[in-house]
């Protein structure tokens, strides 16, 4: 089991949410993950199904992909190590936004919304620290929609 947790720890040190943890921290933090492992085209979890946690990818890539009706797939974004998905689950309570896939056999690991409210209920300070990282990831990635969806509607006039 120490050998797991020194893992997990290890991960986590080079992940941008937890930058700012230290180690004593970061200790705490390692023992509320769980190491999942899915084959390639396995599902980790469906659109429209209600999210409870937030996945770091330690090994492998996980396609982000929401469904037009049956068999029919778009992929939005192919995940790598290091990347976090899955974390708007943190935050609120709804429906997935979109469908996670292993496009490759994927080593996660995964921390419920249970453990991560009760590890910031417990270490506000480092708590706030992630939750402002979580803050700008989430931001980063609305600014990056915004982005594509004005650069749609730029082309759509042209059609």
């Amino acid at each position: 089991m120490g050998n797991q947790n020194n893992f997990v720890l290890n991960i986590l040190k080079g992940l941008d949410i937890f930058s700012d943890l230290d180690d004593h921290a970061l200790q705490n933090l390692s023992l509320l993950f769980e190491e999942k492992i899915y084959s390639q085209g396995e599902i980790i979890f469906e659109e429209g199904a209600i999210g409870n946690s937030m996945m770091v990818i330690t090994s492998g890539q996980v396609r982000v992909s929401q469904t037009q009706g049956p068999q029919v797939e778009e992929a939005l974004i192919i995940l790598k190590e290091g990347d976090v998905f899955g974390e708007m689950a943190l935050i609120e309570d709804l429906p997935r936004s979109a469908a996670a896939i292993a496009h490759t056999n994927v080593i996660i690991f995964e921390i419920s919304c249970s453990h991560f409210i009760s590890y910031i209920a417990k270490d506000c300070e480092n708590g706030l620290k992630i939750v402002l990282k979580l803050a700008r990831i989430l931001s980063s990635r609305l600014r990056e929609t915004d982005n594509k969806l004005k650069a749609f509607v730029n082309m759509s006039q042209w059609i």
